[in-house]
Formats: C-alpha cells, sequence, structure tokens
C-alpha cells in the first residue's frame, strides 16, 4: 500500500500499515510528504528522519471510523489550543476532532540523546488555572473534550508551587483538573501534612511513578476535602469501645538496589460517605463516627538511600 485517500487528504509514501480486523486502517508510516487538514490546520505527518532523536513510531493512526486519532509531525509545529498556540511534535484526538494531548517535545531517550538534552529544548508555557498561575515546561498538556486543561506533565527535574485546599505546595510530576478548573490530583514533591476527616495525614509516595500528570497520589474532591492519599511515613490504629481493632502502615520490603536498606511501601487511605477505607480494602473500611483514629507521623524513615531515591530525604 504506497497511498490512500482520507477525508484529511491524501496519505503518500505509506511504507508499513496495519489495520483493524474488519479492514480498516489503523496505524501506518510514511516517507513522503503530504499534507492533512484537520480541526487544528494542515498538519504534516512525520516522513523522515531527523537523526538520534527519531522515533520508531507512526506517523498517523486512526478511528476505526476513519477520523484521525493521532499524528506525529514532522517538525515542530505551531497549533491552535484552547489555551492558545503552542509548538507541538505529537497530537492527539478525540474521534469528533478536538485536540485531546499535545506533547511539544517527542525524541527519543537513549545514551546518545538524554532527558537532559531533551529538555533544553523544551519552551516555558505559561497556564493560568484558579490555583495558580504556572510558567513552566512541560511534557504532555492533555485536554477535555470541551477544551478545558485535563491534566499536565512535568519533567521529572521540576518541581511547581500551587494553591491547594490545604495551602500552598510544592508538586512533582503532574496535576489534574476537574473541568470546571479546580485541582482533582496532585503529586507532592516530599512529605506534607495534609488534614483529612480523620486527622492530619502526612502525604507522600515514594514509590510515584510520573508516567503523567492524569493521576496522582493526593486527590480532592470538587468541594477541596481530601479524597484520597498516599503515605510513606506514618502509621494509624483504629480503636472502638473494646480497644484497638486496626492498624495501617507502610510496609518495607528487602531493596533491589542495596541489600542494607529496606524499601518503603506506601499505603493508600479514601475518604467517602463518611467512611475511610485502607489499601482499597472494603473489608478494612470503617465509619468514621464510630471509631477513634490514633496517627502517629514517622513511623517509617525515609533517607536519601530509601528506594533509591537520593531526592527523598526531604
Amino acid at each position: 500500500m504506497k497511498d490512500f485517500s482520507t477525508k484529511y487528504g491524501k496519505v503518500r509514501g505509506v511504507s508499513t500499515a496495519y489495520y483493524y480486523p474488519t479492514g480498516e486502517i489503523n496505524e501506518c508510516t510514511v516517507n513522503k510528504y503530504c499534507e492533512l487538514k484537520t480541526n487544528l490546520g494542515v498538519l504534516i505527518p512525520r516522513y523522515k528522519e531527523d537523526g538520534i532523536r527519531s522515533k520508531n513510531t507512526k506517523s498517523i493512526s486512526f478511528y476505526k471510523s476513519g477520523n484521525i486519532r493521532s499524528i506525529s509531525l514532522n517538525e515542530r509545529t505551531i497549533v491552535p489550543t484552547p489555551i492558545g498556540e503552542i509548538k507541538a511534535e505529537l497530537i492527539t484526538f478525540y474521534e469528533n476532532g478536538n485536540l485531546k494531548r499535545l506533547f511539544p517535545l517527542n525524541g527519543k531517550i537513549t545514551a546518545y540523546w538524554t532527558e537532559k538534552n531533551e529538555y533544553e529544548l523544551a519552551e516555558e508555557l505559561k497556564f493560568n488555572f484558579q490555583f495558580g498561575r504556572l510558567k513552566n515546561k512541560v511534557i504532555c498538556i492533555n485536554f477535555y473534550d470541551s477544551g478545558q486543561v485535563k491534566s499536565l506533565t512535568f519533567w521529572s527535574k521540576d518541581t511547581v508551587t500551587i494553591d491547594t485546599p490545604n495551602g500552598k505546595m510544592q508538586v512533582r510530576i503532574g496535576i489534574s483538573t476537574y473541568e470546571d478548573g479546580k485541582l482533582k490530583t496532585c503529586e507532592p514533591a516530599s512529605q506534607v501534612n495534609v488534614d483529612t476527616p480523620i486527622g492530619s495525614i502526612t502525604a507522600y509516595d515514594i514509590n510515584a511513578l510520573g508516567i503523567n500528570g492524569d493521576k496522582n497520589s493526593l486527590n480532592f474532591y470538587e468541594n477541596g476535602r481530601v479524597k484520597s492519599l498516599y503515605t510513606s511515613t506514618d502509621m494509624i490504629e483504629v480503636y472502638n469501645e473494646s480497644g484497638c481493632v486496626a492498624a495501617f502502615q507502610p510496609k518495607l520490603k528487602p531493596s533491589i538496589f542495596n541489600e542494607n536498606v529496606m524499601d518503603i511501601v506506601p499505603f493508600n487511605i479514601e475518604f467517602y460517605d463518611g467512611k475511610v477505607r485502607f489499601n482499597d480494602s472494603d473489608e478494612a473500611s470503617f465509619e468514621i463516627n464510630k471509631y477513634i483514629f490514633k496517627i502517629s507521623k514517622g513511623v517509617t524513615n525515609i533517607t536519601k538511600e530509601t528506594n533509591n531515591c537520593t531526592g527523598c530525604s526531604k
């Protein structure tokens, strides 16, 4: 298959192509110049290598309906977005054609092209949220179908200060918002005391992966109350009139990096319908007004060696 027609224009120089089981084009790679007319204007899919940054990935993908799903651009291109014009190298779409995700850069990280090299190419962008004005480099911007920013993914070296329902907080990895613009989730950059329905708990996920900013360890309801969090340091004991009925604290496991160090496994705490649930288990769910909760801080100690993370000493 060399060329084929789409509602966006002719796709030329197809070198590889994959199809849905029912025969519709799924994705393809091209090696010739072509122009596609999209809701964001005319876009040119990647058709040539640019050296050590190039990813071995598809040029274009489609929904089964024939509508475009994603396009890897041949070069950084200024495109219109709901928050202004932004340079992009990779774009994904909702099936109706609206912008879904925008990646300002899409280089391949290798021993020859490092994250530091890629970061130096990134440009600062401005964002105005209810919880603060940000001016940062980002890996990805995720949009709701309505155009509202859904999440931002930050570079691993960066931290950002935002206003949260719990006060000003330094965050890492990313943030996500509700469609009305209120803060939905964030990833604390260091240990922070958070007010919850059972008392102050130290929120911090030492194992946060940082894949994207869509989901994070500290979650808020739209009214600003804490929905859930991870703690890597605190122990919580649950009491009734008979005494302690349950206790929860981070687990320890042997480190795969250092046999003399134990890694911390944080645990999750969720608040809903007047209840608190630990480790996502209905068997560890308690009605808050029927129990007393004792919170002991710093039961596990985070050091520079813990979980092989030098940045965790905070």
